[in-house]
């Protein structure tokens, strides 16, 4: 009788073990899981604070059609300047991979799509800010 209470204790004992490493486990994968969209959401905020900062560039100058499209022209230096900032600040982008998308129709709306990917991300995120620039 005796013998069979110490095998019992001992059953119980990896029991707790067990429930004890699987909470472990949950509660280091909830942890990953919640610094993954803490990121997610500071690349988030800083692609909304650089489209805030080219939309005030546009804002600031010459505001016609035929400035906009010279002035945020990809190789014209004020734009060049602002995606120095974006390739800076986001991860992802390289050479020709998750640039952003910056169209100007002809009656001034502007359409600017950002995109980043850290190395843990499958898949890329975006962030599109449509507005319009008037007189």
């Amino acid at each position: 009788m005796l013998s069979r209470a110490k095998g019992s204790a001992l059953i119980e004992s990896l029991l707790a073990i067990l429930v004890f490493s699987v909470g472990i486990v949950s509660l280091m994968s909830l942890l990953t899981a919640t610094l993954r969209e803490s990121d997610n959401a500071r690349y988030r905020s800083e692609a909304s604070l650089l489209a805030t900062d080219l939309v005030s560039r546009m804002w600031s100058g010459d505001r016609s059609l035929q400035s906009l499209k010279q002035r945020f022209y990809p190789t014209a230096a004020e734009y060049q300047d602002w995606l120095a900032r974006v390739r800076s600040t986001l991860p992802g982008i390289t050479g020709v991979d998750n640039l952003p998308d910056l169209r100007i129709d002809d009656e001034r709306q502007i359409t600017l799509t950002l995109f980043w990917q850290t190395p843990s991300d499958a898949q890329k995120h975006q962030l599109v800010v449509v507005t319009r620039v008037t007189d």
